[in-house]
């Protein structure tokens, strides 16, 4: 835990900065993270690990810009936690080019990079810190240490009472990739997380992380708290359902998904939103469920979404890209009942075929069974619409 505190507590209205700042920022590696826990940003201890020099420090003053002086702000060095061109001391002041309207015991975590022509380059915001918070960014383990090492220290802060806290300790979590997560499943503390799930103050964009942590980590009973969870939450409020989905269908399999069939995925009267989450679930799945729903099932799932206008666009880039190669004359069938200004289900169709004809292994004698159909449904198409054609050939991935 982050060690006693020795001077006054941060303002909630610095805390508020600091939040502001930090939406301001993305992960660089987005790519690598949790794809539905959240929006991927830069951590607490990932903005210490980049600086060259990191002071904790306390407001002194600030000037604001005069003629061709530049505002600037003062600061008291109360501890050096990092310096690379050895040039701070505990005690002195510094002063940087940003205004910060604080006041006296106001801290804050000041970290620059190293500059030719400057010396230092101060960040333009400094972290508004208290020094539960300061122990906590110090204390953490570093960016470059194995997830199994790094991540239990941040799950020990989950829903921790310091907000700023708890939302970088979650963000470590929105940050790692799914295999991560899995790799500490069994430290994760799955009544709590029932806990916050249940919990109407839980902020809503935890819920899909949330989700995903206990379906990494539960068991049945914890299947069965997801089912009623996910039956239970408003149509109109899905945010974050997928997660939950995502949970569910890792501790029920198959059972699980026939479920979610029933209730989302062919359910015509489901609301939008409800399918969208599903949709997202499923997907998520096909790449980090662990082939604990076998492949041809998730693709018989997707294929229920044909049906449904709103999503078949949707469902048909997913199966193509899932490479069905079931759905060629279902799929020409679709394209003849669209209207003239249906162009994207009928764009979508066209990749859909470009992208079987493609799908040939490279030492194969003869091109395969759904690479001939797809050529054979492109002719047909080409007949019928040879611009469109044309246009989705020419600008087809390569």
């Amino acid at each position: 835990m982050p060690g006693k505190p020795t001077h006054r507590l941060i303002s909630d209205s610095a805390v508020l900065i600091l939040l502001a700042v930090l939406a301001s920022f993305t992960a660089a590696d987005s790519a690598s993270a949790c794809p539905i826990c959240g929006q991927p940003t830069i951590t607490l201890p990932e903005r210490l690990a980049r600086a060259d020099v990191a002071l904790l420090v306390e407001w002194v003053s600030a000037k604001a810009a005069d003629g061709k002086v530049p505002e600037s702000s003062t600061y008291e060095i109360i501890q050096v936690q990092r310096d690379a061109l050895g040039m701070y001391r505990a005690g002195t002041q510094v002063t940087a080019e940003h205004f910060v309207q604080g006041k006296a015991g106001n801290l804050y975590l000041l970290l620059g990079r190293k500059d030719d022509k400057l010396g230092v380059r101060w960040d333009l915001a400094p972290l508004p810190v208290s020094e539960t918070s300061y122990q906590y960014i110090i204390q953490a383990p570093s960016p470059e240490t194995a997830a199994e090492q790094r991540l239990p220290y941040f799950i020990k802060f989950l829903e921790f009472s310091d907000p700023e806290i708890a939302n970088d300790a979650f963000a470590q979590f929105v940050n790692a990739p799914t295999k991560d997560i899995a790799a500490v499943a069994p430290e994760l503390p799955r009544e709590k997380i029932r806990r916050w799930l249940a919990d109407p103050k839980t902020p809503v964009n935890r819920l899909a992380g949330y989700g995903v942590m206990l379906g990494l980590s539960g068991g049945m009973e914890d299947g069965k708290f997801l089912e009623r969870r996910i039956a239970e939450t408003d149509p109109d409020r899905q945010f974050g359902v997928e997660g939950l989905i995502f949970g569910y269908l890792m501790l029920t399999g198959e059972p699980g998904l026939t479920t979610i069939e029933k209730t989302r995925l062919a359910n015509l009267k489901a609301e939008d939103s409800d399918v969208y989450a599903a949709l997202l679930a499923t997907r998520y799945f096909w790449s980090y469920g662990n082939g604990k729903i076998s492949r041809s099932r998730l693709q018989a799932a997707l294929r229920l979404l044909l049906d449904r206008p709103t999503y078949a666009d949707s469902a048909i880039e997913t199966l193509g890209r899932w490479k069905d190669w079931s759905l060629h004359e279902r799929l020409m069938k679709l394209y003849e009942q669209k209207k003239p200004d249906e162009q994207s289900t009928k764009e979508m169709i066209i990749n859909y075929m470009i992208a079987s004809t493609k799908d040939v292994p490279a030492d194969a004698a003869e091109p395969p069974a759904h690479a001939v159909a797809g050529r054979k449904c492109l002719e047909r198409l080409r007949e019928r619409d040879p611009k469109l054609v044309a246009h989705a050939e020419k600008f087809f991935p390569k």
